[in-house]
């Protein structure tokens, strides 16, 4: 087969695997996401002198992307301490807060900025 042959022949299968792909991949239904971020330390209220300000990215996800991950999440409901009346999942890092009429929630998690790990996010 010559070089311009080889070619073709890889674009095509490069083309069909795309096209396997689409077809395996049905359209997802895609949330805007809008939220909020402000970097600090691990201890993001009154930290220690010594320790870093800038190691984490505390993430507060909100409408309807934090609806939908609270919804999403398979973790039992609980009581949240930091608002009465509201009710919360978590799941290891990431905490998700239900509004008393069930129509809106917020999602709190962290990202290490040093290792990339998800951590707790903001505090009470």
């Amino acid at each position: 087969m010559t070089r311009q042959g080889t070619t073709w022949h890889l674009l095509a299968l490069g083309f069909c695997g795309l096209l396997a792909t689409v077809q395996a991949c049905p359209a997802q239904d895609v949330s805007p996401l809008r939220g909020e971020v402000f970097v600090a330390g691990t201890t993001p209220v009154d930290p220690p002198p010594d320790e870093p300000k800038n190691s984490h990215a505390y993430m507060t996800v909100s409408g309807a992307a934090a609806l939908r991950m609270y919804r999403a999440m398979k973790a039992g409901e609980e009581p949240n301490l930091c608002e009465a009346g509201k009710r919360m999942k978590r799941a290891g890092a990431l905490m998700c807060s239900l509004s008393r009429d069930g129509r809106t929630a917020t999602c709190d998690f962290s990202i290490d900025l040093i290792n990339g790990a998800l951590d707790s996010g903001r505090p009470c």
